[in-house]
């Protein structure tokens, strides 16, 4: 099943991916020497990750109403193929022929079936998930977080619902990858960046490559004109630097602290002279004790430190010592950070 390059009575390489994925189930395995041989062609691999990432896929949602009803006329075709060659010489050869056929038609109509219904993905407090999908990039989400991801034959849409993710974009110039956030959409064909989506404050910081970020809401008032959009609301951020938005001061560009950025990945959070209410709309992700602010002094109180998630004692100490607040548990569990009286 070797193909080679310059052959052209070749299978193409999906239907030899198809074919593959039949093979190695059969036998058990998760790889064998005759099939990284074929895996060492790019175009082979990137067959190869188009059926893994929608076998995965119809694997996940195989109760599905209408991939149950897919699945039982693809079995239906293939036992009534199957029996139309029981005399054949080549019985075990035409037997994964024809699986293949079949898997490769469910793996059609499911990339199909994905192109029109996007695909969520979600983390609960305290959880961090990493998922690959199916062009080969990966999106590894913070707690408490969420994003839809829909690929059409031309673009690779997804939109960050809320939290904080790193995108690490499998580079492909024909089909742009896109991520709305808000009302910011950065538009990539291969890079690294990651969004963080706090109620209406957007923050991009690109990691390597380069991206544009176009503002959503102001393309929305010219109409849709997609040329203007692109020349005269984008924004193109390069390698370590950073992109702020809200509704009070703008879009803001500045240079970006990668390794702040990126803390949350290994359990821990960089805070650098913020705002009280971020540090604490970011330590909420990862407990299911709310911190709340209810007086906008204290909101605006800033602090810097190093917390490890989770770990919403260490950060109530620090917070109490330096700043000139304290906590105050409340009826449910919940805790209140307000100012200290002046007499303490």
């Amino acid at each position: 099943m070797k193909q080679s390059p310059t052959s052209e009575s070749n299978p193409l390489p999906l239907e030899e991916a198809a074919a593959w994925r039949i093979r190695l189930t059969e036998l058990d395995c998760n790889s064998t020497p005759e099939f990284r041989a074929w895996l060492a062609y790019p175009q082979n691999a990137h067959a190869w990750r188009q059926v893994s990432a929608t076998w995965d896929y119809l694997e996940e949602h195989r109760n599905a109403p209408n991939l149950v009803s897919v699945r039982n006329s693809a079995r239906e075709n293939f036992e009534l193929a199957s029996a139309t060659v029981r005399s054949s010489r080549n019985l075990r050869r035409t037997f994964l022929g024809l699986a293949a056929t079949v898997l490769l038609s469910l793996i059609v109509w499911g990339v199909v079936w994905r192109h029109e219904s996007p695909t969520y993905y979600t983390t609960a407090l305290g959880e961090r998930r990493i998922v690959m999908l199916g062009d080969g990039s990966r999106v590894s989400l913070d707690a408490d977080s969420a994003v839809s991801v829909r690929y059409t034959s031309s673009a690779r849409l997804l939109k960050l619902l809320r939290g904080q993710a790193r995108f690490d974009v499998y580079h492909d110039v024909e089909r742009p990858f896109s991520v709305l956030a808000g009302t910011q959409k950065v538009i990539a064909t291969g890079t690294a960046f990651n969004i963080n989506l706090d109620g209406q404050r957007v923050s991009v910081t690109l990691i390597e490559g380069h991206v544009v970020v176009v503002d959503e809401k102001l393309a929305t008032s010219m109409g849709g004109d997609i040329a203007a959009e692109q020349h005269h609301r984008s924004i193109e951020l390069h390698a370590g630097e950073r992109l702020s938005s809200s509704p009070e001061k703008g879009s803001v560009i500045e240079k970006a602290n990668i390794p702040q950025a990126t803390a949350w990945m290994n359990g821990q959070l960089l805070i650098d002279n913020e705002p009280l209410s971020q540090v604490v709309s970011k330590v909420n992700r990862y407990t299911s004790t709310e911190i709340q602010i209810r007086d906008r002094d204290v909101a605006s109180m800033r602090i810097s430190g190093i917390f490890n998630t989770g770990d919403i004692e260490g950060v109530l100490d620090l917070v109490t010592h330096y700043l000139p607040v304290r906590a105050v548990k409340v009826p449910g569990g919940n805790i209140v950070l307000e100012r200290k009286p002046k007499n303490t």
